[in-house]
């Protein structure tokens, strides 16, 4: 019985260390994955919303800006940090003025919390 028990607490242990090593391993992964370039950013977006070439320049200066800006703020105090988010509001309010209706629609669909 007192075996069984080592045994238990033994591959208790196991699976919780293998766990916190796998946990640590995926976190580096994802740390390690760059963010989409800009290039890649407004292909996607243009894919999916089949935007006009005039759409396409309007969506590339807001996403520089964006960009620009973000990069400033990177090392923000958590009041700055505040910051961010209003930029983050302002260049989804920028993005939804450029939309046609139908493409808002679409927008917002994707945008809505799952």
């Amino acid at each position: 019985m007192r075996q069984l028990k080592a045994l238990l607490l033994a591959s208790l242990a196991l699976v919780f260390v293998a766990g916190v090593g796998t946990g640590a391993w995926i976190g580096t992964l994802a740390a390690a994955t760059p963010a989409p370039t800009l290039d890649r950013r407004v292909r996607d977006f243009t894919k999916v919303y089949d935007l006009s070439p005039t759409q396409v320049r309007q969506l590339r200066e807001i996403l520089y800006d964006h960009d620009q800006k973000k990069e400033r703020i990177r090392q923000l105090t958590p009041e700055q940090f505040r910051e961010l988010r209003a930029l983050e509001a302002e260049s989804r309010g920028r993005i939804r003025g450029m939309l046609t209706e139908d493409q808002l629609l679409q927008y917002d669909r994707r945008a809505a919390p799952r």
